[in-house]
Formats: C-alpha cells, sequence, structure tokens
C-alpha cells in the first residue's frame, strides 16, 4: 500500500514540475507591464480589449490587478466591456463559481479605490449577482484591501460614483 502511495505522490509531483506555465500573449504583457498612458499606448489600435486569452486573464482583468488608471480608460476607449463575465481560471476564489461578471472581479481584486470609482464612472453594473447568488459586497469582504472601506461601509445601495458621493455629503459640483 505504501508503495502506491508513494508511486502516485511521485507521479503528481512529476507532472506538476513538467506543467507549463502561462505563456502570455503580447497584448496581456503590455497591459501587465505599463505604467503610464504611453506605454500602454504600444497596444496600438488593432486589439481586440474583450478577448479571452488561454491562460493569464482578460486585459481588463490583467488591468485591474496591476492598477493602471490609464489602462484602465485605454481598454474603454478601445471598447473593453467591463459588465462581460469573465473566468475565474488561476484567480480562483474559495466558494465562487467559475466565471463571474467583470465587476465582482473588480471587486475582489482591485487594489485601490481608484479603480472602484473609475469602474463606477464608466457606468459599470455593482449590483449584479454571480450564479450563485453572491453580490459585490460578497467579494469586497475577500479583498484585503477594499473589505471595509469608504466604498462598502453603506452596502451596496451606496456603491455610487464619486461625485453621486460627494453630491450626497453637500458638495456643490
Amino acid at each position: 500500500m505504501k508503495k502506491i502511495l508513494l508511486t502516485s505522490v511521485l507521479c503528481l509531483c512529476s507532472f506538476a514540475a513538467f506543467a507549463e506555465e502561462c505563456a502570455y500573449a503580447p497584448e496581456q504583457e503590455i497591459v501587465r507591464s505599463a505604467e503610464n498612458f504611453k506605454e500602454i499606448s504600444a497596444l496600438g489600435t488593432n486589439f481586440d480589449p474583450n478577448k479571452k486569452y488561454p491562460c493569464g486573464g482578460t486585459l481588463p482583468q490583467l488591468a485591474v490587478l496591476r492598477g493602471n488608471l490609464d489602462t484602465l480608460d485605454y481598454l474603454q476607449s478601445y471598447g473593453a466591456d467591463y459588465n462581460a463575465m469573465v473566468s475565474l481560471k488561476g484567480f480562483e476564489i474559495p466558494g465562487a463559481p467559475n466565471e463571474i461578471p467583470f465587476p465582482l472581479f473588480v471587486a475582489r481584486y482591485a487594489p485601490n479605490s481608484p479603480i472602484v470609482d473609475v469602474m463606477l464612472n464608466s457606468g459599470v453594473n455593482f449590483k449584479v449577482k454571480d450564479s450563485l447568488g453572491h453580490d459585490a459586497m460578497w467579494y469586497f469582504e475577500r479583498n484585503p484591501v477594499l473589505r471595509r472601506s469608504y466604498l462598502t461601509k453603506k452596502g451596496i445601495e451606496e456603491l455610487i460614483p464619486m461625485k453621486e458621493r460627494l453630491r450626497k455629503l453637500g458638495a456643490k459640483i
């Protein structure tokens, strides 16, 4: 019995050792590396901002992870659908389905609140739910940066663009 167990473990380890790492497409590499508008403009104009790649996530997913507002603006200007469904392959979230609406991905993986503000100002619908019924607040609770932040303290109904939040506070805009 020990020999069978040992053989199984060795086989699993050898498969893991020879598994290919994710090979990012050139567009994905640009999004993963860009720090400003000049660098993201290297994408040019002939690319599909909604393309699903075999690994590494969509360009909007990578832009959120990078936390670059210029990249998000650039992708949106070329037609990125910020309300599309995205795969969680490589970004697994315990208790979440394999595919979720992009706004829920943002809620879990945004590294800062300006990313969420850009999404809100772009008309992203954070009131969507995944196939299991989880809403943005469930995903925010799993985000170590944005859980219990000004974005989430008042719940989903108060997750509104910055201008609306300021108006509610009495600011004249």
